[in-house]
C-alpha cells in the first residue's frame, strides 16, 4: 500500500482474509508469493488505514436457536430519530440498523428464537418507543447471498 492506495497485492490479501480472517501469514505468503514479513507489513498498513476495521467471528444464528429473522422498515418522527435509533439499538435482538434516504425511515434487521417473541417485541417494545409512527415487517424466508465482510 502506497500513499493509502490499495494495489493488486493488497486486494489479494483482502480477498483471502475476507472469508477467513484466521488465514495464516505463512499460507498467505505461499499463496501470494511474497515473504511473511511483507504480508505482515501490508496487513498492518491496511489496519492503520482502516481498510481492515477488525476481525469478528461469524456466528450461525440457527445453531444458537434464533430461527426467526425479521426485516423492519420503521417510520419515525424526524425530531425523535436519534432517540429511536439509540433505543432500538439497545435491544440484543436488533442486529443491524440503517438510516434510509426515503424520509425519516430506518431499515432494521432482528433475530428471534420464536415467532411469538418477534410479535411480542414489535407490539410491546417497538410501539412503546416515542417517535415511532409505524413498523412494516417482513420475515426472511431464504438467504441467497450474504457477505458479512463488507460494512454497509
Amino acid at each position: 500500500m502506497q500513499d493509502g492506495k490499495v494495489d493488486e497485492i493488497d486486494l489479494k490479501i483482502l480477498g483471502r482474509l475476507r472469508y477467513n480472517a484466521k488465514y495464516t501469514l505463512t499460507a498467505l505468503s505461499k499463496e501470494i508469493g511474497l515473504p511473511v514479513s511483507t504480508i505482515r507489513y501490508r496487513i498492518k498498513k491496511l489496519e492503520e488505514n482502516e481498510i481492515i476495521k477488525g476481525y469478528v467471528p461469524l456466528i450461525d444464528r440457527l445453531n444458537l436457536g434464533y430461527k426467526v429473522s425479521i426485516v423492519m422498515e420503521i417510520d419515525a418522527i424526524p425530531k425523535y430519530m436519534d432517540k429511536v435509533v439509540n433505543e432500538i439499538s439497545q435491544f440484543p435482538s436488533i442486529v443491524r440498523v440503517y438510516g434510509m434516504d426515503s424520509g425519516p425511515r430506518l431499515h432494521v434487521h432482528a433475530v428471534f428464537k420464536e415467532e411469538e417473541e418477534a410479535y411480542s417485541f414489535i407490539s410491546n417494545r417497538l410501539y412503546n418507543i416515542k417517535g415511532i409512527n409505524s413498523v412494516d415487517t417482513s420475515k426472511i424466508i431464504r438467504r441467497y447471498k450474504i457477505d458479512p465482510s463488507i460494512l454497509l
